[in-house]
């Protein structure tokens, strides 16, 4: 029998937690070229080994080709951003990664284990996240009239569907301790009495009995998530577990992990349900926006390749 793979379940520690500021030590200094400027401010190729980096982190393309135009993007927009005075804070900039994240379906502790895994300096990521925190902020400012009628609300609701309220889990983590020192065959061993387990689990009243009266096996406090604030992996495998049962084991780090699915309920009321879809009507109009202000910005300026 293979070993269990590493638990998704993981990640759910890391909900709770407020984002990482990290502190990576800047690259020792080497020979440079510039290979481009824009509006005279030089573009070397380290900067464009840095963002190459940064690139294959976003999950974006990461030819020199695309590094030098996502360059020149954070340079014209901080450069306008500065024409405006506006200095985005530490709340700004973690929202603008949370965001980053949840469009990469990470959570932002992930997404800055990343970056902290990548090589790469603290200010090319520094100033990413300072144009992209910024940037939101000039757009809103710009469209502070702009909004979404009801009657678009209602057309977008009724395209889905019905409301599309979010569901929220009720969970418990249940961990069957394994040693430290454990052998791959003690782990094997673990992982077939965790299946077993799993096939006398049926509801969580009996079976969060069983599961404190088994040796070793710790079972975790309570704790709810919205659908949609889990990662797509970890909700299809809940999406999967009946109500009362227990996901598939997984390796963790102490231990085979499950997780009791005990409720699953609608989160939000109709109102409340609308009012997101308004919010996400409106971040896509920004976005429009902000991309024609931004090609604005790129037709003016001068860009020099070498």
């Amino acid at each position: 029998m293979s070993h269990p793979a590493t638990s998704p379940f993981i990640r759910l520690a890391s909900l709770g937690l407020s984002l990482l500021v990290l502190a990576l030590p800047l690259a020792p200094a080497h020979a440079q070229a510039i290979v481009a400027t824009v509006n005279d401010d030089p573009i070397t190729s380290y900067d464009v080994e840095q963002r190459i980096k940064l690139q294959k982190v976003l999950k974006r393309p990461a030819t020199q080709q695309a590094a030098i135009e996502a360059i020149v993007a954070d340079r014209l927009r901080l450069r306008e951003l500065k024409k405006y005075n506006l200095v985005p804070g530490q709340q700004e900039r973690n929202s603008a990664i949370s965001k980053i994240a949840g469009d990469l379906k990470m959570q932002p502790m992930a997404l800055a284990g990343a970056l902290q895994g990548s090589g790469l300096s603290e200010s090319e990521w520094g100033d990413f996240f300072r144009a992209e925190a910024g940037w939101s902020i000039l757009v809103r400012g710009l469209n502070k009239g702009l909004e979404v009628s009801e009657k678009d609300v209602r057309a977008e609701r009724d395209k889905r569907g019905g409301a599309g309220a979010p569901a929220e889990y009720l969970m418990r983590q249940i961990v069957m301790i394994v040693p430290i020192n454990a052998t791959p065959e003690q782990w094997q061993t673990r992982a077939r009495e965790a299946e077993q387990f799993r096939q006398r689990f049926t509801d969580c009243t009996s079976g969060l009995v069983l599961a404190r009266d088994t040796p070793e096996v710790v079972v975790k406090a309570q704790f709810g998530r919205a659908g949609n604030a889990l990662p797509d992996d970890l909700r299809a495998v809940l999406d999967k577990t009946p109500i009362g049962h227990l996901t598939p084991a997984q390796r963790g780090p102490t231990g085979i992990e499950m997780v009791a699915l005990c409720a699953k309920r609608d989160l939000r009321d109709d109102a409340a349900a609308g009012e997101d879809i308004r919010m996400e009507l409106l971040g896509k109009r920004l976005d429009v926006f902000g991309a024609k202000l931004y090609a604005e910005l790129r037709a003016r300026a001068v860009i020099v390749k070498r």
